[in-house]
């Protein structure tokens, strides 16, 4: 197992130079103290910048302490005086496999202090990850990984990794123009301007709209969405686990982050919701669409499309420039958004890929042994940065 997960990270294994002596890095867990807390949001400063919510104090008790599905964990690398200077976090989650719960986990936020990178540091700490994966008896774990690890699992094993769509429509032409064509027009310019003048974005899913389904905001999540959860959760082979519990903890108002919730319903029963949030992204005013999960059946997606319609008004109201969502291409909320007016974002000018991988540690469970990328839902629910 050799993934990078998470936040983009301050090492990569494949840097072109040659080890340097261990330098008496040691490996093992992070400690329930301040010391190890310390040194690690200090790492983090250091690799994201002084404001990123990774280095807050807040976020860092979200992550570890608050999750549903158990205490993250967190392997680290420490120095001869026993400070920590690396660390990979290991965050379990619940997952629906095939009609089975099972426990999983993600791993996310790699970083390494510049000094350590040339060393067997990194090999140590991934040791320490797998090793820890073994001691707690997961079976299986999924990161948002490097350009390199991407590119080597596409060879032997290209079942196991795909790049997720992000999927935009412009609300502010003249914004996006400035910001990008100020910053990059010599690479984008001519691909920027046919790609934004598409009539598809303008284009209007329905002619009439079935007026007996309602879409509404909440201020948190009710127990309907441990009832919708039962409905849905077998809609994909493979989805993490989305009740109550999971979506309260992921979408908690830490660090700054405020979400809005958008349900939609008919006669009392739940259609299907969608999270958002306004959030800079690159300096551009950006409407984020964090996850869109509706019913299997026509209604369910016609329930869907007005969601996305509610979510572009609060978008607008809100001045944002675009919107933008991650959504796995063979779902059918993937042809909602398109149906919306959404497109995927050409990588000249995306500000980043997302790389989606899954890792098997055991084959003792046969509906791991069956299992495929395109069994996957993934949207930004699943990369817990935003």
């Amino acid at each position: 197992m050799k993934s990078i997960g998470g936040r983009s990270p301050a090492v990569k294994p494949d840097e072109k130079t040659q080890p340097m002596a261990p330098s008496r890095l040691t490996a093992d867990l992070a400690r329930p103290d301040d010391h190890d807390m310390d040194r690690i949001l200090a790492i983090n400063k250091l690799a994201y910048g002084e404001k990123d919510i990774l280095a807050t104090r807040e976020d860092f008790a979200w992550r570890c302490d608050h999750n549903p599905a158990g205490r993250a964990t967190i392997p680290v690398i420490r120095n001869g005086h026993g400070d920590v200077v690396g660390s990979i976090w290991l965050v379990p989650l619940r997952i629906r496999v095939k009609g089975q719960d099972s426990l999983a986990a993600t791993g996310t936020n790699l970083v390494i202090q510049s000094e350590y990178r040339r060393t067997f540091g990194y090999l140590k700490l991934m040791r320490q990850f797998e090793r820890t994966l073994r001691e707690k008896d997961i079976p299986l774990h999924f990161s948002f990984v490097s350009e390199a690890i991407y590119k080597q699992l596409q060879g032997p094993i290209p079942q196991t990794a795909f790049t997720v769509p992000v999927l935009v429509k412009p609300l502010d032409f003249e914004a996006l123009a400035h910001a990008y064509f100020a910053k990059k027009w010599q690479r984008v310019i001519g691909s920027l301007g046919r790609w934004l003048g598409s009539p598809f974005f303008s284009k209007k899913p329905f002619r009439h709209r079935n007026k007996d389904i309602t879409v509404r905001a909440l201020e948190q999540f009710d127990d309907n969405f441990d009832g919708f959860w039962r409905q849905a959760r077998d809609k994909y082979p493979v989805m993490t686990v989305r009740d109550r519990d999971f979506l309260t903890w992921r979408f908690s108002p830490v660090s700054g982050r405020r979400y809005h919730i958008l349900v939609a319903q008919m006669r009392g029963q739940m259609l299907g919701y969608a999270v958002i949030r306004c959030a800079p992204v690159r300096g551009v005013k950006t409407g984020l669409v964090l996850d869109l999960l509706v019913a299997d059946d026509p209604l369910g997606r016609e329930a869907g499309v007005w969601l996305m319609s509610e979510a572009e008004a609060y978008f607008r109201a809100q001045k944002m420039s675009t919107t933008a969502g991650l959504m796995a291409p063979w779902a059918a909320e993937y042809r909602i958004l398109h149906q919306c007016g959404y497109r995927d974002l050409p990588p000249a000018i995306a500000p980043r890929q997302f790389l989606f991988a899954f890792f098997i540690h055991t084959l003792s469970q046969e509906v791991l042994r069956r299992m495929s990328i395109r069994d996957w839902f993934v949207t930004l629910a699943d990369y817990e940065s935003f």
